[in-house]
Formats: structure tokens, sequence, C-alpha cells
């Protein structure tokens, strides 16, 4: 069996994966988190701690190949903010391609807890310009190059934004980022003007979080997948949604690393199993060899 295994097609293997991603998918497999990582805390408890009214700022700041990863953790934000019915701004003033997912995700989450768009949440869009973009909101939507919303509604007919004009209006703003760009908002937004700034990135870009987490100039960041599971976990505790597709995602991932493992140690296992066998075959041809030697002799 384990000479099978070392000479096993690898399009068996492949399928096999399939399967095991298939199956779980189907049953929607969704395995309880064990411990919530410290800085998905963070951002949690500051918005948990803000009182209805209150506005929270979304920069979008990814393009769809990190959609997996960040629009989970996008969802469950917005659940949490629009259960306390806290007012939310989406916003892009750096990734133009991650306007429609953002757009797309307000509507979607808006209509689940029957907020009305314009009154409780308005989204901006993108606007060219960035980093001119970015200062700008210090002073006022307009200044930024902000005058209508993505469905090119005036914002001077708009109800929320009689209220909300630039970054002293933001009692928190979350940047989701499949690049490099949270340490723009640090920098030039929350270290220059005191907003305060909270993030969700990609898993392989958590680490270079750190620096900014220590120094404070971080309030939180939630990391990939691992940290829309989590916060997802934290918002169906507290009874503000019923869940979401990070914790079947996490689940299927668990799933499919334990059946690689398996894999590695079965390899592995008919490996050093199979290079004994050939030793001792070895050793047996060298052993007769000496024999028929000394017979001729």
């Amino acid at each position: 069996m384990l000479e099978r295994l070392m000479t096993l097609d690898r399009r068996i293997i492949f399928l096999a994966l399939l399967v095991v991603v298939i199956i779980p998918t189907l049953l929607k497999v969704s395995f309880p988190i064990s411990s919530v990582t410290p800085t998905t805390q963070d951002v949690y408890d500051e918005i948990d701690g803000l009182e209805p009214g209150s506005c929270v700022w979304i920069a979008l700041d990814y393009t769809p190949p990190a959609m997996a990863e960040l629009q989970p953790q996008l969802s469950a934000i917005l659940h949490h903010c629009f259960a306390k019915d806290i007012k939310v701004l989406g916003l892009n003033p750096l990734i133009a391609e991650s306007a429609p997912l953002g757009h797309k995700e307000f509507r979607k989450i808006g209509t689940e807890h029957n907020k009305i768009e314009g009154t409780d949440y308005v989204y901006l869009g993108y606007r060219p310009g960035q980093l001119s973009v970015m200062l700008g909101l210090a002073k006022d939507m307009e200044t930024a190059g902000y005058t209508k919303d993505m469905n090119d509604t005036p914002l001077s007919d708009i109800p929320m934004m009689k209220e909300v004009k630039s970054y002293d209006d933001a009692n928190l703003l979350i940047a989701l980022a499949a690049f490099k760009t949270p340490g723009y908002w640090v920098q030039f937004v929350g270290d220059r003007f005191g907003v305060r700034v909270a993030v969700g990135v990609t898993n392989v870009m958590y680490t270079a979080m750190f620096p900014y987490i220590n120094s404070g100039q971080l309030k939180g960041a939630l990391p990939g997948l691992q940290g829309a599971a989590e916060y997802e976990q934290l918002v169906k505790t507290a009874g503000y949604s019923s869940g979401g597709p990070a914790q079947a995602g996490m689940s299927i991932q668990s799933i499919v690393h334990y059946a690689l493992v398996l894999l590695l140690i079965f390899c592995n296992v008919g490996y050093f199993v199979t290079r004994h066998r050939e030793a001792k075959a070895l050793e047996r041809r060298q052993t007769e060899a000496v024999k028929q030697s000394v017979g001729l002799e």
C-alpha cells in the first residue's frame, strides 16, 4: 500500500483535495472560534464603545483578488455598526477598483438592518488625486473633490452629509487594505489630524502592522480571513448578526490543512519504509555476491 502511495498520480491527490473542499462547503461546516486575536478585539471594542449616531469612516484599499479575505471583514464591521445605529461613510480615495465592491456590500448589509442610504450610510466612492484627496478631507468634502456620492446625488441633498463634513466628524476610520496604504492613513490622517485609525489587512500584511500597533498609532487590526472570522464570532455572540462567510471559510481551510498534514505524514512514512526496504534488499544482494565470490575461490 505504501509503495502505491509513493507512486500515486498527482491528479488523484488534487481530486481528493477538491472533494475535501466541496463536501464541507455543501454541508456548511463551521467550527467555533476558540480564541480572538487581541488586535481583532481592539477593533471590536473601538466600535462597540461608540454611541448611537457616531460616524465610522471605512476606506477600501483593495481589488477583487483580495475580496476573499477583506470583504468578510467589511461585512462583519457593517453588521456591528448598523446594529448599534452607528452611521457609516464609505470612500475610496486610493484604489478605484474597490468602489463598486464596497458600495454593493454597504447596500446588502444596510438592507438586512433596514438602514436607509443617505440617512444611515453614504458611499462616496473614488475621486482621483489620492494623497491630495486624503489631505483635502481634513477641510471639507468639496476640497477633497467629493460633491456627489456613488449614486450621483449631490452631497447637499443627502441628510447624513449635513452632519459629516470632514475628519472632525469621524469617530473612527477603518482602512481595509491589500496594499501598503495603512501607513498613509496613519501618517497623513491619524498622526496629522488626530483621527483614530484601525485597519483590516490580508494575512501576509498583518505582521507589518505591529510597529504601528505597538506605538499606539493603530487602534486595532484584523488579520485576513482569520480576523474576519473572529469578528463575526464577536458580533454573533453579541447578537448583532447571525454570522457570515468567514467562519465557514476558515473551517474549510482547517479541514484542507488537516488533510494535507495527514498526506504528508503518510508520504514521509512511505518514503522511509521504502528506503529501508531498498537498503535491506541492497544488503542482501551484496551478501549474496560475497558468498558467490567466496564459492568461486
